[in-house]
């Protein structure tokens, strides 16, 4: 079926149902980014496969809201299906709720899959809906009548990981939940997040590619503790270990079965934030609820000393896949590569790693003009030649099993113009700059991301994402609570917390140039105005010095600068050839 085909049968649905209108949100019951098969209903609907934006399907029209990474990707995604774009995050944007008020007549029955909303999201939906006298009709999901090759749920088998990986048990995490029960003298707390079970009960899947997590609900009481999963996916000893740790195996799909069998005067603790709508009307209606944010997400962002351990290990091992792949597409630059043939090749020598088990993210692999497109995708036969000339930028990262890794370089490939340098050092001075920042407790994210801006603002560029997100442990690649960015969120940047930093500048139709690290919040020191964190930085990889302008460098990043390739040279060099480390040493060679 085409677009047009697929949006013509779902509105025969919507005629039969009564419904003006139709929305296709782009998560899953677990508040998902990225998604299994199954779930990818924004994708089949609307052919964008970008991983944020909603689709709103009218009798006459349709709609795809999304933000600034992904314009110009949706307009060409988008290209003649009936779908127009509807932009986000920049001046004077309106999201779907509003734009429904205004489009929809009184009296109008807007219907979505209420497993595939947030309580969040759905109370927003109906309080900017129900003043116009426009009703939101609770539906199952109107898409699977039409979508026959519908993929199954995944039965990957679900792992653990040791206590000794993960510097803490599930019991030990468990009775941290069972505490915060008792604090808000409740019975129950249910989790519908995806990476939290898995660092809550320390367990792993590969349910979503990417991210090793496992298709699930759980639920903690105070004396048991359950994990609702497809039975297939556990085995035998799986079971009797969660059993040892008191977790006890339910089926999936058996949630609200489970729901039945309890005391109806029982106490349940949730964050509306996250968990789907379907969930928690079952709940409001059988249950006293209390809202509250799932207390795991801050525990989770805070790495404990064995997972910061972790992550340095599996930044060495990205120092040398990386560098080995920079060494050989340097020496390969005329042998017709691609963009999506070398990134296969940085898989390839990330997979040579110990411990890897895929890679965290799709890999952007984007030469020349592409690198303007923040989230720029190769498509098979439509990837752009590296020629030598320009830059080529990758941003990648990898899973393995003892942390995991996001990492973004710009490279020469051959000659530059002043102005790719230029953007290239200005670039890199704001990376450097938060790299050094040091901060007082109780500092937000939003509170420092200007510090990263500020080499761009004076030289009036700017950049379009956020400056820094979450990195999970052996997770996934974005994770809360703490986020740099120009929004408020409202939480603190502590000592535990690893965040990518990665400034960027896009010239569309010429160039991009984005440099990411990870680095880990960590205390500095105290005295009479107070306490005082900065940032440590774990990812290791050269920075091509040929492409700077030295002169708007000042001592203080030329300093951290030779600083920073002192140690990528001293922590890489042991793994690779005689070559290669010459090779690295010269890339890591001070600059003056």
């Amino acid at each position: 079926m085409t677009i047009k085909e697929k949006l013509s049968a779902l509105r025969a649905i919507m005629e039969r149902e009564s419904l003006d209108a139709y929305i296709i949100s782009g998560t899953d019951p677990h508040n998902s980014e990225y998604l299994p098969a199954a779930w990818k209903q924004r994708q089949w609907i609307s052919g964008f496969t970008g991983s944020f934006g909603t689709v709103v399907v009218l009798k006459n029209e349709a709609g795809l809201w999304t933000d600034t990474r992904y314009f110009v990707q949706a307009e060409k995604q988008l290209k003649d299906s009936g779908i127009q774009m509807h932009k986000l995050r920049v001046p004077d944007a309106v999201d779907y709720p509003e734009w429904l008020a205004t489009n929809l007549p009184e009296g109008s029955r807007v219907g979505l899959d209420s497993f595939c909303i947030s309580v969040c999201d759905m109370k927003n939906l109906q309080a900017t809906l129900t003043p116009k006298q426009i009703t939101v009709v609770e539906k199952t999901d109107l898409l699977g009548e039409i979508w026959l090759d519908r993929p199954s749920l995944p039965n990957a088998q679900l792992f653990l990981v040791p206590t000794a990986t993960a510097g803490k048990s599930a019991n030990e995490k468990i009775t941290m939940i069972r505490e915060k029960l008792q604090a808000a003298h409740a019975d129950y707390m249910l989790f519908s997040c995806l990476d939290e079970i898995a660092w809550l009960y320390n367990v792993r899947c590969n349910d979503i590619i990417y991210n090793p997590v496992a298709i699930s609900y759980a639920v903690v009481g105070k004396a048991k503790a359950w994990l609702f999963i497809k039975n297939t996916k556990v085995s035998r000893e799986i079971a009797s270990q969660l059993s040892q740790e008191g977790i006890e195996i339910r089926d999936y799909h058996h949630l609200f079965l489970f729901l039945e069998e309890l005391d109806k005067n029982s106490v349940f603790t949730v964050d509306s934030a996250t968990l789907n709508y379907a969930v928690y009307h079952k709940l409001f209606t059988e249950f006293q609820v209390k809202e509250q944010e799932s207390p795991i997400v801050l525990a989770k962002a805070i790495k404990n000393p064995i997972e910061v351990e972790g992550f340095r290990k599996a930044c060495i091992k990205d120092s040398v896949a990386l560098t080995k792949f920079f060494y050989w597409v340097e020496r390969n630059i005329g042998n017709h590569l691609t963009e999506i043939s070398v990134s296969e090749q940085l898989s390839a020598f990330r997979a040579q790693n110990d411990g890897y088990v895929e890679d965290s993210f799709t890999n952007i692999s984007a030469y020349g003009a592409n690198a303007a497109l923040p989230h720029y995708s190769a498509i098979p036969g439509e990837d752009a030649e590296l020629k030598p000339r320009g830059f080529y930028l990758i941003d990648s990262g990898g899973q393995y099993t003892h942390g995991t890794t996001d990492i973004t370089r710009t490279v020469p490939l051959g000659e530059l113009t002043h102005l790719e340098k230029e953007d290239y050092t200005t670039v890199l001075k704001g990376m450097i700059a938060l790299s050094r920042c040091i901060f007082p407790k109780g500092t937000k994210g939003c509170n420092i991301d200007a510090i990263a801006r500020q080499p761009l603002w004076q030289t009036c560029r700017n950049y379009g994402h956020g400056t820094g997100h979450g990195i999970g442990f052996f997770l996934n690649v974005h994770e809360g609570p703490q986020a740099i960015r120009q929004e408020l969120k409202n939480q603190d940047v502590v000592p535990g917390m690893v965040t990518s930093d990665e400034p960027g500048l896009y010239r569309e139709g010429s160039h991009g140039i984005r440099h990411e690290n990870m680095i880990l919040c960590i205390p500095v020191g105290k005295n009479e105005f107070g306490e005082w964190y900065g940032f440590e930085t774990l990812t290791l990889c050269y920075f091509d010095t040929s492409s700077l302008l030295l002169d708007l460098l000042n001592e203080d990043e030329k300093k951290w600068l030779n600083d920073y390739h002192k140690t990528v040279y001293e922590k890489t060099a042991p793994y690779l050839t005689p070559e290669e480390a010459q090779w690295l040493a010269e890339k890591t060679k001070l600059v003056q």
